[in-house]
């Protein structure tokens, strides 16, 4: 049965166009997409997940609750036994009835409200049995938040509302009577304390999650523009009149040609039987290779070279050929299909697959594989190699003062100070946000350490114009050399991102290589 609510391949090219970063979608407290149609999205696919996850939280539940019928057991005789063994009970039955609802749950909406409902009854139940003051008690009351937190998969809000709640309710049962305990503002700030880092753990999940779907998505988007071009250009080129035509083996006359040859070569009628096709082989050295195959195999297929056609314009073509016996002697017949665009396209889409669109760097797909060849050839050939991670300063600060559009600036004028400054053996590549990595080949750290001030003090001396006042940059560096020992890029990237948050904390603005690296090399500030 097909659910509702499923996505479509056109509604999902809306949803994941390449226009915005991921992580701009994302709502920064809860960590969810701020698109109400994305979120929903996200958990129609995330629902068979969700719900078998939910399934399993529930079961266990009513599980370790049958269990802890054992331990409320020792209240047997006492007030609190009267109170332990019916929240026990209204526990484990929740936990049950619930499991039941989430199997016939379809929607996304369903599940959060049977979840709901289960941390609602839970509540009820624990708080009643917290005011047992048993020995358990208090680690109860801290621990129902979080597993509210970080078993529940219900929307963040949904989640902080009924842990705050939760915590509140189990605090009030635990204390009452008051002046039991004495500890209840303690208690209130512990339970504060911990919710506010369990929605931390939470949201950074969220994020995590999301960014991760997002990425899945849009790859596999790009992959199907890919095949869809592939097999689009395919049906063009089958259903389009193929230029034909046939060549005398020996010496390449044109025996004949078709009006669409005619019309793509510039072909004219008294051409035929006098004219030779060699002129329209850019390199003569591609028709000896066609030869040489069409001797060995008796035809060819998908052979592409570069032809000269009418005016004198170059263009990319496939050849389809065969050897035909002709009553003048052998012959060539020839299908040829322009496939020009479809090169363009490809190129297009390979581009857009490897490179940031913001910044025009490559991307962090693009960085990782480049720069991990590099690393294989420096090592291999014992040859020095930097590597920079650069984080631009204040960066949020940026967006919140000047707005998305001065953030977006900024990214882009420090792209176009790196193209502009570095050297063309240099790879550089955005990883993230406004954290950027540069691999420099043959550079040594002394070399490295001068470009790296250079490039700080070149970003600094930019000033970009806005409505309201100049905006002006700086970036904090990381630096590291590649080691011999260094099993993969990460390792170095590693000690680059730790040289990096050294000099964040040092003041920002400045150059700092690890000292492994290079003995007493002090922070760098840039002029």
């Amino acid at each position: 049965m097909k659910r509702r609510g499923t996505m479509n391949p056109e509604r999902d090219k809306e949803l994941i166009r390449p226009d915005r970063s991921a992580s701009d979608r994302l709502v920064g407290l809860g960590g969810e997409f701020r698109s109400q149609q994305q979120e929903q999205a996200f958990r129609w696919d995330r629902l068979g997940e969700t719900m078998v996850h939910g399934r399993w939280l529930l079961i266990a539940s009513a599980v370790l609750n049958t269990l802890f019928f054992a331990s409320d057991w020792r209240f047997y005789g006492m007030s609190q036994f009267w109170i332990a063994i019916p929240a026990r009970t209204l526990v484990v039955a929740a936990s049950l009835l619930c499991w039941l609802a989430v199997r016939r749950c379809r929607t996304p909406d369903a599940m959060n409200r049977v979840m709901a409902a289960w941390m609602v009854l839970t509540t009820v139940g624990v708080t009643a049995l917290v005011s047992s003051h048993s020995e358990l008690a208090l680690f109860v009351v801290l621990l129902l938040p979080m597993i509210f937190y970080l078993g529940v998969p219900l929307p963040f809000r949904w989640t902080a509302a009924a842990s705050a709640c939760a915590s509140a309710a189990l605090m009030t049962g635990y204390e009452a009577p008051a002046g039991t305990h004495g500890a209840g503002l303690g208690l209130a700030l512990a339970l504060l304390t911990l919710n506010c880092c369990l929605a931390l753990v939470l949201a950074q999940s969220n994020r995590f999650r999301r960014l991760e779907w997002h990425a899945t998505r849009t790859a596999r988007a790009i992959a199907d523009e890919l095949a869809v071009s592939r097999e689009t250009m395919e049906k063009m080129f089958a259903a389009a009149p193929v230029p034909m035509v046939v060549t005398a083996r020996e010496d390449g006359r044109i025996l004949h040609a078709n009006d669409a040859c005619a019309i793509m070569f510039g072909i004219a009628p008294e051409m035929i039987g006098t004219h030779s096709f060699h002129e329209h082989y850019v390199d003569p050295g591609e028709r000896e290779r066609l030869i040489a195959r069409l001797e060995k195999d008796g035809r060819v297929i998908d052979f592409e070279m570069q032809a000269r056609c009418a005016a004198g314009v170059q263009r990319t073509v496939l050849v389809k050929a065969a050897t035909i016996d002709l009553p003048a002697g052998r012959a060539t017949i020839a299908g040829i299909i322009d496939i020009s665009d479809r090169k363009a396209v490809e190129l297009s889409l390979e581009w857009l697959a490897s490179t940031d669109p913001l910044t025009k760097l490559p991307n962090r797909l693009s960085f990782f594989s480049t720069a991990r060849a590099e690393m294989m050839r420096a090592i291999r050939l014992h040859r020095p190699l930097a590597l920079l991670m650069i984080d631009l300063d204040h960066f949020k600060v940026i967006n919140d003062t000047f707005g998305h559009h001065g953030g977006d600036m900024a990214l882009k004028a420090f792209g176009a100070l790196c193209l502009e400054r570095l050297r063309g053996t240099d790879i550089i590549g955005r990883l993230g946000g406004e954290e950027f990595g540069i691999l420099l080949p043959d550079t040594d750290v002394t070399e490295a350490l001068a470009i790296a001030e250079k490039l700080c003090a070149d970003l600094r001396a930019l000033r970009l114009p806005t409505p309201n006042e100049a905006l002006q940059l700086s970036a904090s560096i990381g630096l590291t050399l590649v080691r011999r020992d260094d099993r993969d890029l990460d390792m170095a990237l590693a000690r680059a991102d730790r040289a990096l948050y050294a000099a964040k904390r040092a003041g920002r603005a400045r150059v700092f290589c690890e000292p492994a690296d290079i003995e007493a090399v002090p922070l760098r500030a840039a002029n």
